[in-house]
This record gives structure tokens, sequence and C-alpha cells, in this order.
């Protein structure tokens, strides 16, 4: 594109370059686009939320949880099953564990929960013989196959437990596992 001026006794020609957007409107330079202006309201917003929430004032996905959080810093599988909500019952049939009878190092030992009952709400797994028992905690969505996997860390051998809370009540299975080299210090 190119503009031209007649300037007497001299013809003076200004050449823009094609790529150069040709600005409907001299207001808008400095003003970001629309679509930048939605990304840093976006980020503008997160921002002020995830603040909001680091600093107590809002409650996080953790906080609508049903179970206490404490229920981690037990150091006895007693005290980690009271903070579930109790003794379970024993139910072989309906929870499946799966784990390897003997493991060679106990760093990362692949253990799997599955149940076969309707209405699951969370999963738990525990070692027994670790320093604290409650080794993680799922929870289960409504419409979602009950079945998890998860690498763990065992301190030595002993037991595993899987515990299911199923229309508001516990049950447990347990199974066993050998580790020749310690994972946890």
């Amino acid at each position: 594109m190119c503009d031209s001026f007649e300037v007497p006794n001299k013809r003076l020609s200004i050449t823009r370059p094609m790529s150069a957007p040709a600005r409907s409107n001299d207001l808008d330079a400095g003003r970001p686009s629309e679509v930048e202006q939605t990304r840093r309201d976006f980020i503008r917003v997160s921002g002020i939320y995830l603040a909001l929430v680091g600093l107590g004032l809002l409650p996080g996905r953790s906080g609508a949880s049903g179970w206490d959080h404490g229920t981690f810093n037990a150091t006895t599988l007693k005290g980690a099953l009271a903070g579930l909500g109790g003794v379970p019952e024993e139910n072989d049939t309906a929870i499946q564990i799966t784990l390897p009878e003997v493991v060679e190092d106990g760093a990362v030992v692949p253990v799997s929960v599955s149940s076969a009952m309707s209405k699951v709400e969370d999963i738990f797994i525990l070692v027994e013989l670790n320093p604290f028992p409650l080794a993680v905690a799922f929870r289960i969505l409504e419409g979602t196959e009950p079945s998890v996997s998860v690498r763990l860390k065992l301190a030595q051998s002993g037991v595993v437990h899987a515990v299911v809370r199923a229309n508001g009540r516990l049950y447990s299975a347990s199974k066993g596992t050998k580790v020749t080299v310690g994972g946890c210090t």
C-alpha cells in the first residue's frame, strides 16, 4: 500500500508494508484485544481464589470431604481406623486387593483395590507396620467404577488393609506381603 503526497517541485511517497494491518481507530492502539483481556481476567480471578483458599478464608476441595484429615497423622492402625469411623467389617468376597506376595524393594510396591459393592464412597489403603498406617485415601464419585491402583512404600513385611466405605458403613479386606528391602525410613 502506498500513499502519495504532492509537494511543490517534489513528489513524496510513504510506503507501509503489506503485513502491517491498517488500524481502524488509533484509540485502540494501547488496549489489549478482547481475547487477551478475557485471559487476564481469568488469571486475576484464579489468583484471588487461590489466595483466599490458601489463607483459609474459602474451603478448598479437601474441606468438603467427610472424614478427618488428621487420620493421616495416626501412628497406629487402631488410631487410623478410629479416624476413618471405626472398625470395619471383614468382607473378602466383595473387596479385591491385589499386591505381590514377595517384593524385592519396599519403596515401590504396586497395590490395586476394587470392590463389587454398590454405592462405594471412599477407598482407603492402610499398611499396618508403616510409621503412619493410612497410606492413601480415594474419594469415589457416584457412577464411577470403584477401582484404584497405586504404588506404595512399605517399611517392612506385613499386612496391607483395604477399607471401603459403602452405604455409610466400613468394610475391609487384607493381604500380606513380604518385603526383602524396606522402603520407609
